[in-house]
């Protein structure tokens, strides 16, 4: 089996623009509830909130797998709850938490672009066992397949090639 590497697109730029442009909302929420608080406020925060969310979003698509549906899933809850009027201040702590967890996400994927390893698979071959791997699909499929130490590997396309690609190499004997 003959890994080769490959130059990827990072998500990390494509994180950026959203990234950025949701603190304005959420400082101009913030500096709202010092003037006159209300349902423009806890808006302006809300959709902070769902930009940054949006942002992590974009990332989790490039970099499938490696962030768990429960840390998206956080930020439309915490956004919803920001509309049953909590003081203010909860709302901004909320808001600036929420807005840390998305921040933190996103760092995380952007750690992953750069290089990645491929290989070429026959889709009729079942993958290998390899003990301690985290089987998310026992054949290929175009989507992650497993899990190993942390790593995903995971079945990609490549016009008409069919191919299986990881961060690193993965060594195993069919």
């Amino acid at each position: 089996m003959d890994w080769y590497e490959v130059e990827s697109e990072g998500p990390g730029t494509k994180m950026l623009f959203p990234m950025a442009w949701s603190l304005l909302p959420l400082v101009a929420g913030a500096l709202r509830f010092i003037n006159n608080p209300g349902l423009l406020a806890t808006s302006l925060l809300a959709l902070g909130i769902m930009i940054s969310c949006g942002a992590v979003y974009i990332g989790s698509q490039k970099v499938p797998g490696l962030i768990d549906m429960m840390v998206l899933n956080v930020s439309p809850f915490c956004a919803f709850i920001l509309f049953f009027q909590p003081p203010a201040l909860a709302q901004i702590s909320i808001a600036i938490i929420v807005w840390t967890v998305n921040y933190r996400a996103a760092a995380t994927l952007s750690l992953h672009s750069g290089s990645m390893w491929r290989c070429e698979w026959d889709p009729n071959i079942p993958l290998p066992h390899i003990n301690g791997a985290v089987y998310f699909q026992k054949r290929w499929a175009a989507r992650p397949l497993m899990r190993i130490d942390g790593v995903i590997l995971k079945g990609v396309r490549d016009g008409d090639k069919i191919l299986l690609e990881c961060p690193v190499q993965v060594h195993f004997s069919l």
